[in-house]
This record gives C-alpha cells, sequence and structure tokens, in this order.
C-alpha cells in the first residue's frame, strides 16, 4: 500500500513540476527598441528586392514608389508585424531537411533489419 501512494505521489509530483513555468521581467534598453523599426524596415525591404517577391508585385500592377509609400505609412506595430510575418515565411521550403529525415529513416529500418538476420532483397 506504502509502495503504491508512493508512487502515485511521485508521478504527480513529477507531471508538477514539469508544468510549472517560471516567468521574468526585466527593463528593456531604450536602444533596443529604437533599433527595431529601422531592422523592421531592412528586413522588410530585403524581402522585397528578392526577384521573386518584386516579380509578383508587379504582376499586381504596384510599383516600386506605391510599395514604398505604402511602408512608409505603416505604424510601428503593423512593421513589426510584417517583419515578424517574414521571418516565419520560408520562399523556397524545406524540403532538403525531409529528405535527409527519410534517408536517415530507411537506413535505420535496413540496418535492423539486416541486425535481426533477415536480408534485405532490392530488385
Amino acid at each position: 500500500m506504502l509502495k503504491k501512494f508512493l508512487s502515485v505521489y511521485l508521478i504527480v509530483a513529477i507531471l508538477v513540476v514539469g508544468f510549472v513555468q517560471s516567468a521574468s521581467a526585466a527593463l528593456v534598453p531604450t536602444e533596443v527598441i529604437l533599433n527595431t523599426k529601422g531592422e523592421d524596415l531592412q528586413k522588410i525591404q530585403k524581402f522585397l528586392e528578392m526577384k521573386i517577391v518584386s516579380q509578383r508585385l508587379k504582376d499586381f500592377g504596384y510599383s516600386e514608389k506605391e510599395i514604398m509609400d505604402r511602408l512608409s505609412s505603416l505604424d510601428e506595430q503593423t512593421l513589426h508585424n510584417l517583419a515578424l510575418k517574414i521571418d516565419e515565411m520560408k520562399v523556397a521550403g524545406d524540403a532538403g531537411l525531409a529528405v535527409i529525415l527519410a534517408l536517415v529513416i530507411i537506413a535505420l529500418v535496413v540496418l535492423i533489419i539486416n541486425l535481426t538476420g533477415h536480408r534485405v532483397v532490392v530488385k
């Protein structure tokens, strides 16, 4: 009975410790806040200078002047949100990682099959 109680107590304790999150607060220097607008603008301009993006915007009928006018009229929060979205987006995709992962999984399966004494024959 004591072992069962102790094991249940330990399971609950581990779960509670796993869910506890720490929070902290700190003062942010003014330079960090002021530099974000310039960094966000540079990031957005780099994104707009890419061939695919600039061609797509030209297909929609936007000129470079119109785009820059719209960018300059955005407030800081919208500009920052746009820069964050650009960071999250991947233009070319990430298929290389999927291919490498698939090859590693196939190699592991073949290795396990060979270690168990079976043969893999590819015809």
